[in-house]
């Protein structure tokens, strides 16, 4: 029995209610003082009882990169964070893109993760793609982007007629594509010209280049005309050009099956953090200085535009983020974010810029729904699984490297209140 606490309802909010668990399932929420027999009571008093967070983007590094992370560490963060479904990506060693390399890492993470867990599997062999759905996986993904780890160039799909292909391949299947969407080529001219006109390779021309909207709103464009050809579920990842979700918002208007996601490095970590935190903040992602990209991102968290908050919890060595300084096309890109995860998005709901019940609904209750496992998951409810997380809404705390799950043991927040 939790008892005390305040527990997040859908539709009702925060409500003075206890949770009766039995096994791993949510038997009841009753008023306090029902009586019920309990082996455990737990404490909830002056705590919010909120639904895990179920993680659509996760990278565990496992197998081939476990010196950066692992399934047990990566979960650890996570259920630190309070994440209690995580769902990773494969662009690992080697990549997951036969089902005898899904089965292999499936094998691995039965084994070793601490918290439900479910995979995307590359979409980028179109001659098993049926078979890795019958196999069991989540659904794909797709890269559109190409270069150093982790944007490995075997998963990348740049062709839109190979990728009108696989969208038809991948819609026969009923599970969803996710695409990191990207103009590879304009991309590739924009560096040309920067480094023309003398810019240096560090991570500040790199994220100066990176974040062009035209670079991301092209590829969306074209992703959301490949997905009327094809009927695909089709979803996009780092969807933080304003340009992007005008484009996705007039798709969900005209009924295409078209979803997002945003991580908060996008519409949190900004150029001025990289050089406070000497490159911690790393490209993959940060923003530049744009005040209708970040009105956009905010507006299009609360009116639905963007369907939820995913991690990118992409950690890399202190060592192999440095070469951002002089090599920022060759280096490593993304950071760890598993261990604040909840902590960072409850931040901006005390700071007035999302509601409780948006927040939830982005990190839980709309993920489940994407990936299928609501109401079994997302919600907490009689009959659902019983992941959930307290939270004390009055604490606070200075974010440092110490006492980190993620096994980099460092975290792009630091010094963060």
């Amino acid at each position: 029995r939790i008892s005390g606490g305040s527990v997040y309802v859908p539709g009702h909010g925060l409500s003075s209610l206890d949770v009766l668990i039995d096994g791993e399932v949510v038997q009841a929420l009753v008023r306090p003082g029902t009586e019920a027999e309990a082996m455990e009571t737990l404490d909830a008093t002056g705590r919010w009882v909120l639904p895990g967070i179920i993680d659509t983007h996760a990278h565990t590094r496992e197998p081939g990169y476990t010196h950066k992370e692992d399934f047990f560490t990566a979960s650890q963060a996570a259920a630190a964070g309070g994440v209690t479904t995580m769902f990773d990506m494969p662009n690992v060693e080697p990549p997951t893109d036969t089902v005898d390399a899904y089965l292999e890492k499936r094998e691995l993470a039965d084994a070793k993760s601490i918290i439900d867990w479910g995979h995307w599997v590359a979409g980028t062999n179109e001659q098993e793609i049926a078979k890795l759905a019958a196999a069991g996986a989540s659904g794909f993904k797709i890269f559109q982007v190409s270069g150093a780890y982790p944007h490995d160039p075997r998963l990348a799909v740049n062709d839109e007629g190979r990728l009108l292909r696989i969208f038809r391949e991948i819609e026969k299947t009923g599970l969803p594509c996710l695409v990191h969407p990207f103009d590879q080529s304009m991309f590739e001219q924009l560096t040309a010209e920067a480094f023309a006109a003398g810019k240096p390779p560090n991570y500040f021309t790199f994220g100066e280049v990176y974040t062009t909207e035209q670079i991301w709103a092209v590829a969306v464009n074209t992703l959301i005309s490949l997905q009327s050809l094809s009927g695909v579920r089709l979803h996009t990842v780092h969807t933080h050009s304003a340009a992007s979700l005008h484009l996705i918002r007039a798709a969900k208007d005209r009924g295409q099956r078209v979803s997002c996601a945003v991580d908060p490095k996008y519409y949190h970590l900004t150029l001025d953090d990289l050089a406070k935190q000497k490159g911690r903040a790393c490209p993959g992602g940060f923003i530049t200085e744009d005040a209708e990209r970040m009105a956009t991102i905010w507006k299009s968290l609360s009116d639905g535009t963007i369907d939820m908050i995913d991690a990118d919890h992409a950690p890399h060595t202190l060592e192999e983020i440095a070469l951002l300084d002089t090599d920022a096309w060759n280096a490593a890109m993304g950071s760890p974010q598993y261990d604040w995860q909840y902590s960072i998005t409850l931040s901006d709901v005390a700071a007035g810029r999302l509601s409780l019940r948006r927040a939830v609904e982005l990190l839980a209750e709309e993920p489940a729904r994407f990936t299928g496992l609501y109401p079994k998951k997302g919600v907490l409810l009689p009959g659902s699984d019983a992941d959930l997380v307290l939270v004390d809404p009055n604490e606070t705390r200075v974010l440092t490297d110490d006492g980190l799950y993620t096994k980099v043991g460092w975290t792009p927040y630091r010094d963060w209140t």
